[in-house]
């Protein structure tokens, strides 16, 4: 399956996560809400009543002091709602009581009200209905208001400054029999006081789809770079079969035309042959000891001989070799401001031939080359491979010392481009790092490509000195 599709299915799928999140939260939200109309319409019917009772008393204790009397009873007549039967609506048992309460209720406000003129207090009622809800563990600014029996407001607290559809509101409790007034209390900052309520179901949610979403693109990441693996290695079978064909073929051939014997009376055909099949064969050797020394390099277990040798001599074998089996025009150019480099020399040399042997594969009809030997204050010495070719694209060059990352040898040779598979410039790169340094590139695409091989040696001559 390609990634791309694993991405819509995997977009897909997140996207129905969060449908059924949001439908989960929109649902837990409609119950809290629920929840917390029920429980404040409950404790404003206490709070009101409470009140009531404190007003009570607050009106014997001046009375007892009006009449300097040592005990005063209030005392008001209580009549029951006579529309209200309590046999035949089959009222009965808890219910019975609920109803004769709030008649009694109803009853007494307005006795209060009408006999001694004491009318409903918002401001105690208002902070015996928040104290109330504290203890109920719901922390919010509270309005109590006076309505007639549409809900239209009369008296409140204290002004409402939000609209009435974006506050939560208890019911109607009538103060008069003939229900002319009503007490009702608005929680104006319902959606905090809900959102308190889901804070952990919010983090835990947030948590989840965190967690959902970072394992998905973790997964896909995989599937990525396994489609990625397995592409490299088919390139890489291919560009390793490739590049063995032609060497195999040539030694097969070479064995089977001396078998035939037709060489025998031709000495220098057959000596010729000879050094061909010698060569292919040593093709075929330094292609699997590359291999074999990138796996050790890579897993450190290569031991470098590092020693001081001429960079000079080193270069001009290069030179020869390259100048003497490249099929197009190479000029080499030299700038060395030291004769000398302390390195391993044949892991070195294996990495400058890399360097030389990609400037010439990548360039075009004639090649020129300049290699600089620099020399750093802090020790260090930089070594660099500077040709005329293609160039690399600059989105590639993050990513061509990775190992097999030209192994793309199928769509290339196709094209007429360089075989090869990927492993010279990964060489290199891990040369530079068993030698503790580094290799960077900068290239121009069209114009130039020029890596600098750093090599630190403060270490190894202080080591030398100290011997």
């Amino acid at each position: 399956m390609k990634i791309k599709h694993i991405r819509w299915m995997a977009i897909v799928g997140l996207l129905a996560i969060f449908g059924l999140q949001y439908v989960w939260l929109v649902n837990t939200y409609k119950l809290a809400k629920e929840s917390i109309q029920f429980r404040s319409n409950e404790v404003f019917k206490d709070a009101s009543m409470q009140e009531l009772f404190h007003r009570m008393e607050e009106l014997k204790a001046e009375l007892k002091k009006k009449y300097a009397v040592q005990d005063t009873i209030v005392g008001v007549k209580v009549e029951l709602d006579n529309d209200h039967d309590v046999a035949e609506s089959g009222i009965l048992n808890d219910n019975a009581n609920q109803w004769l309460m709030s008649n009694m209720y109803v009853s007494i406000q307005e006795a209060v009200v009408k006999k001694y003129e004491v009318s409903v207090s918002l401001a105690d009622l208002d902070s015996i209905y928040r104290a109330n809800l504290l203890m109920e563990g719901i922390d919010a600014e509270v309005v109590c208001c006076i309505t007639d029996s549409s809900g239209n407001i009369l008296k409140s607290s204290r002004a409402l400054w939000m609209r009435g559809n974006d506050m939560l509101k208890t019911r109607l409790y009538p103060t008069n029999c003939k229900r002319t007034e009503n007490l009702q209390a608005f929680i104006v900052n319902p959606y905090w006081v809900i959102f308190q309520k889901m804070t952990l179901l919010l983090i835990a949610t947030v948590i989840m789809m965190i967690l959902i979403i970072g394992c998905i693109v973790y997964q896909i990441r995989i599937i990525a770079r396994q489609n990625k693996i397995a592409k490299i290695r088919e390139d890489f079978s291919y560009a390793l079969i490739h590049d063995m064909k032609t060497p195999i073929s040539s030694i097969l051939m070479g064995i089977q035309i001396l078998e035939t014997g037709k060489l025998d009376t031709r000495p220098e055909k057959r000596a010729k042959l000879f050094h061909i099949l010698k060569d292919e064969s040593e093709h075929l050797l330094a292609l699997t000891e590359k291999v074999l020394t990138l796996s050790k390099l890579e897993n450190h277990q290569l031991n470098l001989f590092r020693e001081m040798l001429s960079l000079r001599s080193m270069l001009d074998d290069l030179i020869e070799k390259f100048s003497a089996k490249a099929d197009k025009p190479v000029h080499f150019s030299l700038a060395l401001e030291a004769e000398t480099v302390v390195a391993d020399g044949e892991f070195l040399k294996e990495a400058i031939s890399n360097l030389i042997d990609n400037a010439i594969k990548y360039s075009g009809a004639s090649v020129a080359i300049t290699i600089s030997f620099i020399s750093k204050p802090d020790g260090a010495v930089v070594i660099k491979v500077k040709d005329n070719g293609f160039g690399i694209p600059l989105k590639d060059q993050s990513r061509i010392f990775e190992k097999y990352e030209r192994a793309s040898a199928t769509e290339r040779s196709r094209k007429g481009g360089a075989s090869g598979f990927g492993l010279g410039l990964n060489y290199v790169f891990r040369v530079a790092e068993a030698h503790g340094g580094t290799v960077e590139v900068e290239s121009i695409e069209g114009e130039y490509s020029e890596f600098s091989l750093s090599l630190p040696q403060k270490e190894f001559l202080d080591s030398v000195e100290e011997k």
